[in-house]
């Protein structure tokens, strides 16, 4: 399977920002670019393959990334059906994930 940056697209801004909310968060909505980042948490899962990955260890490969930033993108992937749980199936405390297909 290949995996292009393009492969998702950014969730629209008026998703990410609350029509309450400061212009600074309407600002950050505008910047950020959340179809990257679900490009980059769906390729180490998949290329973690049937062992799996955890948001922690994808979250110690990117230390420079904002928590959420990592943490926000598997709910994302599950409901689009790109990744599953196996029930029980935990490491470090944090839910094993996989790449449907492998």
């Amino acid at each position: 399977m290949t995996i292009t940056l393009d492969m998702f697209e950014d969730t629209p801004a008026f998703k990410l920002a609350r029509k309450d909310d400061p212009q600074s968060s309407k600002d950050a909505a505008n910047e950020v670019s959340s179809g990257k980042m679900l490009t980059l948490v769906y390729k180490e899962i998949v290329k973690a393959g049937e062992r799996g990955v955890t948001t922690k260890e994808i979250r110690r490969m990117y230390p420079y990334l904002p928590y959420s930033s990592i943490t926000a993108r598997p709910a994302q992937l599950q409901t689009d059906g790109k990744i599953y749980y196996v029930e029980g199936d935990r490491r470090e405390g944090c839910r094993v994930i996989r790449a449907v297909g492998e």
